[in-house]
């Protein structure tokens, strides 16, 4: 398993173009977000594919979050 590290990542999570900073946790395999007050929680399934796995988001934001996580990230 991979150790956790916090990032700070400009990320379009409506993808309209509005970047915002979002506080990122690793945790392996599972990404904590935390985004406006509120905290999701998302999991890569593969390839461009991203589940949440706690919080509240729509399935296009969370696409979104993962497909910027995954370039930060290097996935």
């Amino acid at each position: 398993m991979l150790s956790n590290k916090n990032s700070k990542i400009n990320i379009d999570v409506s993808g309209t173009g509005k970047i915002e900073t979002l506080d990122v946790l690793r945790q392996g395999d599972v990404f904590v977000v935390n985004i406006k007050g509120d905290q999701l929680s998302i999991i890569r399934k593969g390839g461009n594919e991203w589940s949440l796995v706690n919080g509240v988001a729509d399935q296009e934001s969370v696409d979104n979050i993962g497909d910027a996580l995954k370039n930060y990230f290097g996935l």
